[in-house]
């Protein structure tokens, strides 16, 4: 079960540094990708300042795989940002700020590693740690 749990991690992290990336040096592209107009122009400094978290948050989960249990805040907070990721995913769809079609890969890829962390996450040894 950690040896998942590390697996999950690691494939979280490098998804998270990638998004980071991607929302640092090409804003536009993944606009364009989804269906997204135009915005105003400060809207690539505000996905570069989301890719910056984007990729420090998931630089510490690929740390915390290593051990997840000597890291076991980091673990959870992975499962809180997938889960939140679902949550808010849900509420734009829910509100129409977006649509299925835009904001749908991202909300089951959130929705995934949800329920992979939840259920690998080794809650015998982490309560008795």
């Amino acid at each position: 079960m950690i040896r998942g749990l590390k697996i999950a991690l690691i494939a979280w992290g490098a998804i998270g540094i990638l998004m980071g990336l991607a929302f640092i040096f090409f804003p536009r592209e993944l606009g364009d990708m989804v269906g997204y107009e135009e915005g105003p122009a400060y809207v690539p400094y505000f996905l570069a300042s989301l890719g910056g978290a984007f990729i420090a948050a998931s630089v510490f989960f690929i740390v915390a795989a290593r051990d997840p249990l000597k890291h076991i805040l980091w673990v959870k907070f992975a499962i809180l940002w997938s889960s939140l990721g679902v949550v808010l995913g849900l509420y734009s769809i829910i509100r129409d700020y977006v649509n299925f079609s835009q904001a749908g890969m991202g909300l089951i890829i959130d929705a995934v590693f949800t329920v992979a962390f939840l259920a690998l996450y080794p809650w015998r040894a982490a309560r008795g740690g």
